[in-house]
């Protein structure tokens, strides 16, 4: 998976990552670590473990869906099924916290902007 250019914002939040500045620690010092809260940090934090385990089950379905149309035994079809409807109900409740904590998220980033704009 190749990343494309960041600008803007994603730029400033890059190079304070990059210089050896950690987001993830109030302790991490750089760029962001004087504009950022640490209640901010951990919605971003939280928004990012939230979104890898999305992508892992993702992976997962696709990987069983797979298993699935190459499988000729029915009983392994059958438990295939129950793990693919299970991954389906953890995807649908664990994509609808996402949502939410993005825009809990957004709006504290939006107050962090405000407030060093003002400052």
């Amino acid at each position: 998976m190749s990343q494309s250019p960041r600008t803007s914002l994603g730029s400033a939040f890059m190079l304070g990552r990059d210089s050896g500045a950690s987001g993830d620690h109030p302790e991490g010092g750089g760029v962001m670590s004087g504009v950022t809260s640490v209640e901010l940090r951990r919605s971003l934090a939280e928004v990012k473990g939230q979104a890898q385990f999305l992508l892992y089950l993702a992976d997962q379905i696709e990987e069983s869906l797979e298993q699935l149309s190459g499988e000729n035994d029915s009983c392994h079809g059958a438990f295939l099924c129950k793990v693919l409807g299970m991954y389906s109900t953890q995807l649908e409740s664990k994509h609808h916290g996402l949502g939410d904590k993005i825009a809990e998220t957004c709006q504290e980033i939006y107050v962090t902007v405000r407030e060093f704009d003002a400052g």
